[in-house]
């Protein structure tokens, strides 16, 4: 127990030291040991007393006769010594039968990732007949029956040049108790996926065909002039449709894989991939695509912050189900696929 006492101790000093990702796993596993230790002295202090003073009491023949019995009663015979071998070389056999791995995967592939990746390579043959891709879906998603939320218009002032961003975004996690603007919303969701270019439809995010299988849902915690709740950028009018209102600082701390600074945050983007906007054009290719997209609008996010002197912090360690169930979403079709918190820095 004390020795995981330690343990959780030091891996929480180091994650606070690192500005590693700190759950509250860490304070809890350590009140649970620490407690059990006290229970574990509390019932155990006779015996421990009289074993602290038979060893400064000077008594050397009441040592030496405790020691005797000690001895005694721990002697193993050769039964316990055969049983202990049996177990070990069966221990040991065991597990070297046992296999590791699950079921065996085509070729000399490690995991899934690499079979993808292989299997989604432009000059990979393909089984004919073709698969059926389907049709081309919407190019945005609505939600008609929401509250639509107007923003300011997108804009922002900074002294900063592009160099001076570059060089000073982090990944930061401390974030003050001071409300995010609602024009900071704004820059921030029009720099991750907003229309730039009105008689095209092109973004600020770069996309494989232009098809933006993105859309972003801000969880708004503290935004001047937003309810908290969970929103839906309606890309195509720069505005947020509210989906449902509340304060959900528990819910994405917990589905963040309890990482407390998601619920500090001022606003927490969840990105999600409409998968058949890029399917149906670039087939098996399409996956690999979604996630490099999610990954350019999250970095334009992390510019626009740092442009604007705001933290953020990018996150892929999450439970997804909660995060899909939370947007009510049917992942065959939509699901999330990254997650990006912002807010003032402490």
């Amino acid at each position: 127990m004390l020795t995981s006492s330690l343990y959780v101790t030091v891996t929480g000093l180091m994650a606070d030291l690192f500005g590693l990702h700190q759950f509250v796993f860490h304070a809890y596993a350590g009140y649970i040991f620490t407690t059990a230790i006290l229970i574990h002295i509390g019932l155990n202090s006779p015996r421990m007393y009289a074993h602290l003073r038979g060893l400064f009491d000077g008594r050397s023949k009441t040592r030496q006769r405790r020691s005797r019995e000690f001895d005694s009663k721990r002697s193993v015979g050769r039964r316990e010594l055969i049983i202990a071998a049996v177990s070990a070389v069966g221990g040991f056999f065991a597990g070297w039968l046992i296999p590791e791995e699950g079921r065996p995967l085509p070729g000399d592939a490690v995991d899934m990732g690499e079979l993808y990746h292989r299997w989604s390579a432009p000059d990979h043959g393909l089984d004919f007949p073709m698969p059926n891709w389907g049709e081309r879906p919407a190019s945005y998603k609505t939600y008609p029956d929401a509250e639509l939320v107007p923003l300011p218009e997108p804009g922002w002032a900074s002294n900063m040049t592009v160099s001076q961003v570059l060089e000073a975004r982090r990944s930061n996690r401390d974030y003050a108790t001071r409300s995010l603007s609602k024009e900071a919303l704004s820059a921030l969701l029009y720099g991750a996926q907003g229309i730039t270019l009105d008689r095209l439809a092109f973004r600020a995010a770069p996309s494989a065909g232009a098809l933006y299988p993105i859309e972003l849902y801000p969880i708004v915690h503290d935004v001047q002039g937003v309810s908290p709740g969970v929103y839906h950028y309606a890309v195509q009018v720069h505005a947020l449709e509210r989906l449902e209102a509340g304060d959900f600082r528990g819910r994405v701390t917990r589905a963040g894989l309890y990482q407390a600074f998601l619920g500090d945050a001022g606003v927490c983007f969840l990105l999600t991939a409409v998968f058949h906007r890029t399917r149906w054009k670039y087939r098996q290719r399409a996956y690999r695509y979604v996630l490099l997209e999610a990954g350019h609008a999250a970095q334009n996010v992390y510019l626009v912050a740092t442009a604007l002197a705001l933290g953020a912090c990018a996150v892929g360690a999450f439970y997804d189900e909660q995060f899909n169930d939370l947007l009510g979403l049917d992942i065959q079709e939509e699901a999330v696929v990254y997650l990006v918190s912002v807010g003032e820095l402490a």
